[in-house]
Protein backbone atom coordinates (compact mmCIF):
# COMPACT_ATOMS: atom_id res chain seq x y z
CA UNK A 1 0.00 0.00 0.00
CA UNK A 2 0.85 3.26 -0.79
CA UNK A 3 1.33 6.20 1.92
CA UNK A 4 -2.28 7.53 2.16
CA UNK A 5 -1.16 11.18 2.40
CA UNK A 6 0.40 10.55 -1.24
CA UNK A 7 -2.78 8.74 -2.56
CA UNK A 8 -4.86 12.15 -0.56
CA UNK A 9 -2.34 14.29 -2.52
CA UNK A 10 -2.20 15.97 1.15
CA UNK A 11 0.20 17.76 3.36
CA UNK A 12 0.99 15.43 6.35
CA UNK A 13 -0.04 18.36 8.87
CA UNK A 14 -3.74 17.75 7.50
CA UNK A 15 -6.60 17.36 9.62
CA UNK A 16 -8.86 14.35 9.16
CA UNK A 17 -11.85 16.28 7.96
CA UNK A 18 -9.72 17.49 5.41
CA UNK A 19 -9.39 14.45 4.63
CA UNK A 20 -12.48 13.33 4.18
CA UNK A 21 -13.19 16.21 2.02
CA UNK A 22 -10.43 15.02 -0.05
CA UNK A 23 -10.99 11.72 -0.49
CA UNK A 24 -14.76 13.23 -1.81
CA UNK A 25 -13.74 14.75 -4.38
CA UNK A 26 -11.24 12.02 -5.56
CA UNK A 27 -14.01 9.31 -5.11
CA UNK A 28 -15.88 11.84 -7.90
CA UNK A 29 -13.22 11.96 -10.56
CA UNK A 30 -11.85 8.25 -9.80
CA UNK A 31 -12.06 6.34 -13.27
CA UNK A 32 -12.64 3.42 -11.84
CA UNK A 33 -13.26 0.98 -8.83
CA UNK A 34 -9.49 0.49 -8.11
CA UNK A 35 -9.19 3.99 -7.25
CA UNK A 36 -12.29 4.29 -5.71
CA UNK A 37 -11.01 1.85 -3.19
CA UNK A 38 -7.51 2.99 -3.21
CA UNK A 39 -9.01 6.36 -1.38
CA UNK A 40 -11.80 4.41 1.20
CA UNK A 41 -8.00 2.58 2.23
CA UNK A 42 -6.39 5.92 2.14
CA UNK A 43 -9.01 7.58 4.31
CA UNK A 44 -9.61 4.35 6.95
CA UNK A 45 -5.50 4.72 7.68
CA UNK A 46 -5.72 8.73 7.92
CA UNK A 47 -8.81 8.44 10.47
CA UNK A 48 -8.24 4.84 12.45
CA UNK A 49 -5.92 4.58 14.93
CA UNK A 50 -3.59 7.48 16.14
CA UNK A 51 -0.60 5.65 16.19
CA UNK A 52 -0.78 4.79 12.50
CA UNK A 53 -1.55 8.34 11.12
CA UNK A 54 1.33 9.47 12.91
CA UNK A 55 3.80 6.78 10.95
CA UNK A 56 2.53 7.99 7.86
CA UNK A 57 2.94 11.21 8.65
CA UNK A 58 6.63 10.82 9.59
CA UNK A 59 6.84 8.50 6.29
CA UNK A 60 5.77 11.42 4.15
CA UNK A 61 7.94 14.73 2.98
CA UNK A 62 7.10 17.55 5.15
CA UNK A 63 6.59 19.87 2.27
CA UNK A 64 5.36 17.56 -0.60
CA UNK A 65 4.20 19.18 -4.18
CA UNK A 66 1.83 17.45 -6.43
CA UNK A 67 1.15 19.93 -8.51
CA UNK A 68 3.70 21.47 -10.86
CA UNK A 69 2.24 24.32 -12.77
CA UNK A 70 5.21 23.81 -15.69
CA UNK A 71 4.68 19.98 -16.23
CA UNK A 72 0.88 21.11 -16.57
CA UNK A 73 1.27 24.06 -19.08
CA UNK A 74 3.49 21.08 -20.82
CA UNK A 75 1.14 18.76 -20.59
CA UNK A 76 -1.82 21.12 -21.73
CA UNK A 77 0.36 22.41 -24.71
CA UNK A 78 0.92 18.52 -26.06
CA UNK A 79 -2.59 16.41 -25.29
CA UNK A 80 -3.20 16.54 -28.93
CA UNK A 81 -1.49 14.65 -31.03
CA UNK A 82 -0.58 17.03 -34.01
CA UNK A 83 -1.74 18.12 -36.90
CA UNK A 84 -1.55 15.66 -40.16
CA UNK A 85 0.39 17.78 -43.31
CA UNK A 86 -1.50 19.71 -45.47
CA UNK A 87 0.56 18.37 -48.48
CA UNK A 88 1.28 15.03 -49.22
CA UNK A 89 5.15 14.66 -49.31
CA UNK A 90 6.61 14.23 -53.08
CA UNK A 91 6.63 10.38 -54.29
CA UNK A 92 9.92 9.10 -54.57
CA UNK A 93 10.83 8.87 -58.07
CA UNK A 94 11.94 5.06 -58.54
CA UNK A 95 15.69 4.31 -58.71
CA UNK A 96 17.27 4.22 -62.10
CA UNK A 97 19.93 1.54 -62.47
CA UNK A 98 21.70 3.35 -65.26
CA UNK A 99 22.51 6.29 -63.59
CA UNK A 100 23.61 4.26 -60.31
CA UNK A 101 25.84 2.45 -62.42
CA UNK A 102 27.29 5.73 -64.42
CA UNK A 103 28.00 7.21 -61.37
CA UNK A 104 29.87 4.10 -59.35
CA UNK A 105 31.76 3.28 -63.11
CA UNK A 106 34.56 6.02 -62.66
CA UNK A 107 34.46 5.38 -58.70
CA UNK A 108 35.61 2.13 -59.27
CA UNK A 109 38.01 3.02 -62.14
CA UNK A 110 39.72 5.11 -59.79
CA UNK A 111 40.44 2.69 -57.29
CA UNK A 112 41.24 0.05 -59.92
CA UNK A 113 43.81 2.03 -61.74
CA UNK A 114 46.71 2.32 -58.81
CA UNK A 115 49.71 0.04 -59.16
CA UNK A 116 49.34 -3.98 -57.44
CA UNK A 117 50.99 -3.42 -53.58
CA UNK A 118 54.46 -4.53 -53.47
CA UNK A 119 55.06 -8.56 -52.15
CA UNK A 120 56.08 -8.62 -49.09
CA UNK A 121 59.22 -10.83 -47.93
CA UNK A 122 57.70 -13.97 -45.67
CA UNK A 123 60.37 -14.47 -43.54
CA UNK A 124 61.32 -17.81 -42.38
CA UNK A 125 59.83 -18.59 -39.11
CA UNK A 126 62.07 -21.78 -38.58
CA UNK A 127 65.94 -21.45 -38.88
CA UNK A 128 68.03 -24.81 -40.88
CA UNK A 129 69.10 -25.53 -37.12
CA UNK A 130 66.02 -25.72 -35.44
CA UNK A 131 64.21 -27.81 -38.32
CA UNK A 132 67.27 -29.80 -37.99
CA UNK A 133 66.46 -30.70 -34.00
CA UNK A 134 62.90 -30.89 -34.27
CA UNK A 135 63.60 -33.61 -36.90
CA UNK A 136 65.99 -35.62 -34.53
CA UNK A 137 63.95 -35.30 -31.52
CA UNK A 138 61.10 -36.68 -34.07
CA UNK A 139 63.17 -39.50 -34.36
CA UNK A 140 64.44 -40.38 -31.08
CA UNK A 141 60.86 -40.63 -29.66
CA UNK A 142 59.73 -42.32 -32.29
CA UNK A 143 61.85 -45.48 -32.00
CA UNK A 144 60.47 -47.16 -29.16
CA UNK A 145 57.53 -47.84 -31.83
CA UNK A 146 59.87 -48.86 -34.70
CA UNK A 147 59.96 -52.84 -35.25
CA UNK A 148 63.16 -52.32 -36.90
CA UNK A 149 64.39 -49.98 -34.72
Amino acid sequence: MSNPFEALRLDPAATPEEAVRQAGRLRQRAADEAAVAAVRQAVRALTGRPEERLLHELLTHPRPCYSWPALERFAAAFRRPPRPAEAAPAPVPPLDLAEVAALLRPLVVAELDGPPPPFEPVADPDAPAEVARQTAEALWQALPFEPEG
